[in-house]
Parts: structure tokens; sequence; C-alpha cells
């Protein structure tokens, strides 16, 4: 038995195919768009980490300059995307290792852009911190 000829025509096949495969495919581009952008972000923070550690080993009294450290660390930080960091989200501490000064930028919020992790309420808080040797003479 012959099927008729209407049941045997593939014209909308092609749609129908691509309906199917573009939303993974655009979560998948979503995806690695959102990944390059936390690699970038963190990399950033690191290095403004290091920057703030850095003006804090040279500075006289770490402790009492608090606020130099942390402009410092707010200006070198270069986010993509992503809102700038505040002064709740640097801590400095100094007495942990003696001779030493941590510089820390702890849970900064990075919002994703892919609808996924909107959909499943996922939050990534990004921490680095950098410790470096005092410069500075104790006595």
């Amino acid at each position: 038995m012959r099927l008729p000829r209407l049941f045997r025509r593939d014209d909308g096949a092609a749609m129908v195919e691509m309906a199917i495969v573009l939303p993974i495919f655009l979560l998948l581009v979503w995806g690695v768009i959102d990944f390059g952008r936390l690699l970038f972000t963190a990399n950033s923070m690191a290095s403004a980490v290091r920057e703030g550690a850095r003006e804090a080993a040279v500075l006289a009294d770490p402790v009492a300059s608090q606020a130099v450290v942390k402009a410092r660390v707010e200006a070198a930080f270069t986010p993509f995307g992503s809102p700038p960091i505040t002064d709740a989200e640097i801590t400095i501490d100094v007495a942990t290792v003696p001779g030493s000064v941590i510089v820390k930028v702890t849970n900064y919020p990075w919002p994703t852009i892919t609808p996924l992790a909107s959909l499943l309420g996922a939050n990534i808080n990004i921490t680095r911190q950098a410790t470096f040797r005092l410069e500075r003479s104790t006595g």
C-alpha cells in the first residue's frame, strides 16, 4: 500500500528541526558567554585585590588607612557587565599573619545572563584574597 502524496512531503521538516535545535544552541552560546564573563570578572577581582594588598603593604599603618586600600581595590576592579564592589565586601586583615597584610573581597554577587541560571535561582559569589609581606618597619 502506497502512502498518499500528502504524507510524503517534507516541506516543513527544516523548520521543525530548527525549532527543536535553536533553543539548545542559544542556551549553549549564552552559557559560554556567561562563563567567559565569570572568568574575566574573577581575574579582574584577583588583580584588584593584589593591587590593594600591595598598597597596604607599603603604607605606614594599613589598619588606619583602610579607606585608602579600599579605594585602590575599587579603582582597580573592572567588572564586565557586573556591579562595582562595595566597601562592605572588602576586608583588610593585618593581625592574622604576623608581618603580613591580607586583603580580601568576600561574597561578591556575580549576576548571570543565562536564562536557565536565572530560572534555577543560581547565585554565584566570588571571593578573592591576596597576602603581601609588610614592607615597612614595625618599630
